[in-house]
């Protein structure tokens, strides 16, 4: 066979690139595939080397009731444009097409409550939340999982949701206002654990903790990004991050621009697991974007300015658009007021509007992986 006359580590890299759902298959041609592909590292290898591919879902609230609230979802298999696969989804959930390019059909999901929430670990699984339950969503396979509910009574003001790649466990934290001076929290582990290719989800209960946190933070959603949930502060503008696999807050050190231009409105993303900053001046009215480079802030550039005076049809003090997509050439962002979609192309310097958008658009990335619910 042909695995004979390759080293163990070329074969262990050619796996890893493969598909998840192709693995199963190949460990039953050889023990020495059956023998790499069990290995705990070829989890951590594969993840990885997913991260450089990432799949999209993008999620319109299609249907409210007095009980219920219903998403169309539209899954991308690692597309070559995620914008313009974005857009596709759009013209389809606009026309109730059920035949949408590089895409076979929506799927439909029902949850209780008014509004359900989509959430990126920028690995395999999505999380749904809505104001009664937490669900984990396997957008390879299409299965849904129901989480514990919490025992607290409270109502959390803040949920947010990601995976620690270093301990391969998706974490949920349900942060409680005020944050300022201790801020409570409850977290929910789910691990990946189990040998020989036979990984499983272990759930752990909800967890409640308290942390120091001398920072006056915004009210705001956090973002995740790489492990961390980031905050913006109040008054002087900073970063705070909240470490997933150690769950302690800390400064992280912000762009140029926060020193630059004190007075402006910054805003935070987290998109394919890199944290993003968006300096919004409201009186040209422009944006600037600037990427985390380095590792613990230790680097930040600078990659799009986008003037928006033909874009905004008003004043807006504060930062009126959601960021859904940033690629080097491409941003993909929506005016909320009124609901807008829009493209910029960096390389004509020009926004294009797409148009209206009467639903709730949550737009998400996620990896391939070896996991099932």
């Amino acid at each position: 066979m042909f695995s004979s006359s390759l080293p163990p580590e070329v074969i262990l890299i050619i796996l890893s690139f493969l598909p998840g759902k192709t693995l199963p298959k190949l460990r039953l041609l050889s023990k020495q595939f059956n023998s790499i592909i069990s290995e705990p590292y070829f989890l951590h290898l594969h993840h990885r080397f997913s991260l450089n591919s990432f799949s999209i879902l993008t999620a319109f609230t299609s249907l409210r009731s007095s009980l219920t609230v219903e998403l169309q979802l539209f899954l991308f298999t690692k597309p070559k444009d995620t914008s313009r696969a974005a857009l596709n989804a759009l013209a389809a959930f606009r026309t109730s097409l059920t035949v949408v390019p590089n895409h076979k059909h929506p799927v439909t999901k029902r949850f209780l409550g008014d509004r359900v929430r989509v959430f990126s670990s920028n690995h395999q699984f999505l999380c749904f939340v809505s104001d009664k339950e937490h669900f984990l969503f396997d957008p390879i396979n299409q299965k849904t999982l129901e989480l514990p509910k919490s025992s607290s009574f409270s109502s959390p003001n803040v949920i947010s949701f990601g995976f620690v790649s270093s301990t391969l466990q998706y974490k949920i934290i349900r942060f409680f206002l005020p944050y300022n001076p201790i801020c409570k929290f409850e977290v929910l582990t789910i691990s990946i654990t189990g040998k020989n290719y036979k990984h499983h989800l272990e759930i752990s209960p909800w967890k409640s903790q308290e942390q120091q946190c001398p920072y006056l933070l915004q009210p705001y959603p956090p973002v995740h990004a790489n492990g961390f949930i980031y905050w913006t502060t109040k008054h002087v503008p900073k970063i705070v991050s909240f470490s997933l696999e150690q769950e302690k807050f800390s400064l992280l050190p912000p762009p140029p621009c926060f020193e630059e231009n004190p007075n402006h409105d910054f805003s935070l993303c987290g998109i394919r697991g890199n944290l993003w900053v968006i300096d919004y001046n409201s009186l040209e009215p422009s944006m600037e974007i600037w990427m985390m480079n380095g590792s613990n802030g230790s680097a930040w550039v600078k990659t799009h300015r986008i003037g928006l005076k033909e874009t905004l049809n008003r004043y807006y003090p504060s930062f009126p658009i959601r960021i859904h997509e940033i690629q080097s050439d491409l941003v993909l962002f929506q005016v909320l007021f009124p609901s807008r979609i829009n493209l910029y192309y960096r390389s004509k310097n020009e926004v294009v509007d797409f148009g209206e958008l009467n639903q709730e658009l949550q737009f998400s990335h996620y990896t391939d992986g070896l996991l099932s619910l």
